[in-house]
C-alpha cells in the first residue's frame, strides 16, 4: 500500500489519442495485450484518488527497444531457433515487427505517468469539557 504522499510511477503501452474506430482496432491488434482503455489513466488515476498526475511521451526509447530486441533475436537466429523452435521464434519477430509498424505509423504510444497520494487530513481532537 503507497503511503500518504507517496509518489507512483509506471509507464504502459496505450492506444495514441485521437484514433479512429479503425486505427483503435489495429492498436488492440498490434499492441500489447490490455493496450486500450475506455477512460484515459489519468481520469483513472484521478478516480482513484491520486493527485498531481503527470505523464511524459516515452514513444521513442519504446522504439529503440523494439529494434534493438528485432536485431539482437536475429542476430542469434539459429541459437534461438532451436531453443524455441521455428513457429515460436517466427511469431516473436512477427509480433515485434507488427508492434514497430504501429510505433511508426503513431497508433500505440508509451507513456510515462506518475502520480501522488493525497495526504490524509488527520481529525483534529475535541476539546473536553
Amino acid at each position: 500500500m503507497l503511503r500518504p504522499g507517496g509518489r507512483m510511477v509506471f509507464t504502459l503501452i496505450e492506444a495514441a489519442p485521437g484514433l479512429t474506430p479503425a486505427q483503435r482496432r489495429r492498436a488492440a491488434r498490434d499492441g500489447p495485450v490490455g493496450v486500450l482503455t475506455r477512460t484515459s489513466y489519468p481520469s483513472l488515476l484521478a478516480s482513484a484518488g491520486f493527485a498531481d498526475v503527470e505523464s511524459e511521451d516515452r514513444t521513442a526509447e519504446y522504439r529503440a527497444i523494439q529494434q534493438r530486441w528485432i536485431e539482437a533475436t536475429t542476430a542469434r537466429e539459429d541459437e534461438l531457433r532451436r531453443v524455441l523452435g521455428d513457429a515460436m521464434y517466427d511469431d516473436r519477430i512477427v509480433d515485434r515487427d507488427t508492434a514497430l509498424g504501429a510505433i511508426d505509423d503513431g497508433i500505440i504510444v508509451r507513456r510515462l505517468y506518475s502520480a501522488t497520494r493525497p495526504t490524509t487530513s488527520r481529525a483534529q481532537p475535541h476539546d473536553r469539557m
